[in-house]
């Protein structure tokens, strides 16, 4: 299923000369492209997970086998939306933190974390906010395809704030309403 994700990106990249108009929040229409890189062979990944101790699920291994990391909806201005991070910036990342927690990506001021300890289970994708703590941390509740998937077909939209955005929305519309 990544494959089919990957590939209909590029896709509707290669279709429309490497541009994609996006609609963002309230309405601001943005032309945006895609960079995808190399895919990382089977043995690079065994040497990661062997050195870092982790077991990266199949998912995440099958999407850095087809691009190692990419930037996600780059705008004119050349600021990329979404950052999926290199094998070797995971590691770096990891390195740092010396945590079970592997920061694999960007969205904005956001960090989107692998929970390794919950890698084997279907909902291991955590968000919090760059130098956060992970008290403040969001649980997806899904795995990195699930993400993946909304994350471009919400192009490039934090998906994960929108019913915390529609409640906030709706509460004040009712005071609105009874003014």
């Amino acid at each position: 299923m990544i494959e089919k994700i990957i590939n209909s990106l590029r896709k509707r990249l290669w279709e429309n000369n490497n541009v994609i108009e996006v609609c963002k929040n309230e309405g601001e229409v943005y032309r945006t492209t895609c960079t995808f890189f190399d895919g990382v062979s089977k043995n690079q990944l065994q040497v990661f997970e062997e050195e870092m101790h982790v077991s990266l699920p199949e998912d995440y291994k099958q999407f850095l086998q087809l691009t190692n990391g990419c930037n996600l909806f780059i705008d004119a201005d050349k600021k990329i939306t979404g950052n999926l991070y290199s094998l070797e910036d995971v590691r770096e990342t990891a390195y740092k933190s010396q945590s079970l927690y592997m920061t694999i990506g960007s969205v904005g001021e956001e960090e989107i974390i692998i929970d390794s300890k919950k890698s084997a289970h279907p909902a291991y994708i955590i968000v919090k906010k760059r130098n956060a703590s992970f008290q403040d941390a969001h649980v997806l509740h899904m795995n990195f395809q699930k993400w993946l998937d909304c994350f471009i077909v919400s192009q490039g939209n934090c998906f994960w704030h929108w019913n915390r955005l529609c409640n906030k929305a709706h509460s004040t519309d009712k005071k609105t309403t009874a003014q």
